[in-house]
């Protein structure tokens, strides 16, 4: 299995480098208030998956934070109703009969 994760792993860091060296091309992003930023085609494309990515995490990890909240209060509340549920020791009683 570890044999196979690295050969995806080379496979996908060939295709990176083919892709780069394909588009190394000099482009010109224009922005608001004639804003421009030129850099390579390959680093502007990067560059916005990965704030796409991070972007993307952000909100997720909003998602995660309530859930785990919620699992808190959950487990919280389970707690709680069994510690009701088990019945109280009796007295008088010893634990040898």
């Amino acid at each position: 299995m570890r044999i196979l994760v690295w050969i995806v792993r080379i496979v996908i860091v060939v295709l990176l480098i083919w892709f780069a060296s394909k588009n190394a091309h000099v482009v010109t992003v224009k922005g608001y208030l004639d804003a421009e930023v030129s850099a390579p085609l390959v680093l502007i494309l990067l560059g916005s998956f990965g704030g796409g990515l991070i972007i993307g995490l952000l909100a997720s990890l909003m998602t995660l934070i309530q859930m785990k909240r919620e699992i808190r209060k959950l487990n919280r509340a389970l707690q709680q109703k069994s510690r009701d549920a088990m019945p109280p020791p009796s007295a008088g009683t010893t634990p040898d009969g």
